[in-house]
């Protein structure tokens, strides 16, 4: 199967290191200076003790690499809607396109059932530039469960403790024989990626845990870690995800409160959530993906979320004086 990474940072990275160390047909998309380490030393992930490695045709010219059988675009949501055109060269008749992201995706409410009125996600695809230039029917959801920080251009160093699982799932529930094939293509080189019949249900839970601490990191600019030192800080993070709880549970998502089992009673992880590291690269963080869709979710339902709006205001806030988020627009 003929593979193109779209993005290949962390997340993106670890998927093209373990894919072309096992010899799968992987090309990556990527710019700069992982772009150039790349091509010039292959792409190298650390996982444990484990060193993958692996030389791979690496372009920030998508154009060139041709009409693929499966697109994995790990590129962050907030730079995604840009890259629509892009991402379009690669695709053909046949092409399936996995989004492999953090927070509600852009194509969430495709064939979706909810219990309450559909949300305003059109932050997510503005101009419906994704819709048009990929097509709603090629998607493929993908819940990460993956941790991962680009230590240095072109060399990926995963999370101690984290699960390295990817699920996959129709945007409609169906096991489809196109996502059975890739399912199948994936675990045969060493990536555990189960189908679900419930994405969305995986979407929030991850979405649940990032909206716990992301934001939290992102404000204080330390690792996850920080949520066990301080008991104001921990208790936040629980109020951010009751609230997250509440708001999925309105729209007909029956996710279990996790924060305890994810984090225990004292985190200690000294991984930096990707808004931490966005922030600290000078990168547009995934503030509408992880915040600003809850919000629309709650508004949508006249779910109350006061703790999530006064996080995501003080996140944007910080975005907007880097110069990482859009300026407000005043009626």
């Amino acid at each position: 199967m003929k593979t193109t990474i779209f993005g290949a940072g962390a997340v993106g990275g670890h998927l093209a290191a373990r894919l072309a160390a096992a010899g799968a047909d992987v090309s990556a998309v990527c710019r700069g200076a992982q772009l150039d380490a790349i091509r010039e030393r292959g792409v190298t992930l650390h996982i444990a003790g484990e060193r993958y490695h692996a030389r791979i045709r690496a372009t920030d010219r998508p154009e060139e690499l041709g009409h693929q059988d499966l697109v994995i675009v790990a590129v962050k949501s907030s730079v995604l809607p840009e890259l629509a055109s892009s991402i379009a060269t690669l695709v053909g008749p046949e092409t399936a396109v996995v989004f492999a992201m953090n927070g509600i995706p852009w194509w969430y409410l495709y064939r979706a059932e909810t219990a309450a009125p559909a949300p305003d996600l059109s932050r997510l695809d503005p101009r419906g530039a994704l819709a048009r230039a990929i097509g709603l029917e090629r998607v493929i959801g993908c819940m990460i469960n993956s941790a991962n920080e680009v230590i240095e251009p072109g060399v990926i160093r995963n999370s101690p403790m984290t699960k390295n699982k990817f699920t996959l799932g129709e945007p409609d529930g169906t096991v489809s024989r196109r996502i059975q094939a890739i399912a199948a293509e994936l675990e045969r080189y060493g990536l555990e990626a189960p189908v679900t019949q419930t994405i969305r249900v995986e979407i929030w839970d991850k979405l649940l845990r990032n909206l716990a601490t992301s934001p939290i990191c992102a404000l204080t600019g330390e690792p996850i870690g920080v949520v066990g030192r301080h008991p104001e800080l921990f208790e936040l993070g629980r109020n951010l995800m009751r609230e997250g709880l509440a708001v999925a549970k309105a729209h007909g998502i029956d996710v279990a409160d996790n924060f305890t089992n994810s984090y225990g009673t004292r985190p200690t992880s000294t991984h930096k959530s990707s808004m931490l590291q966005d922030f600290e690269r000078g990168r547009p963080p995934e503030i509408d993906g992880i915040l600003t869709s809850v919000q629309a979710f709650a508004r949508a339902a006249d779910v109350p979320t006061p703790t999530v709006d006064a996080v995501t205001a003080l996140v944007i806030e910080k975005a907007r004086r880097m110069g990482l988020y859009p300026a407000a627009e005043w009626c």
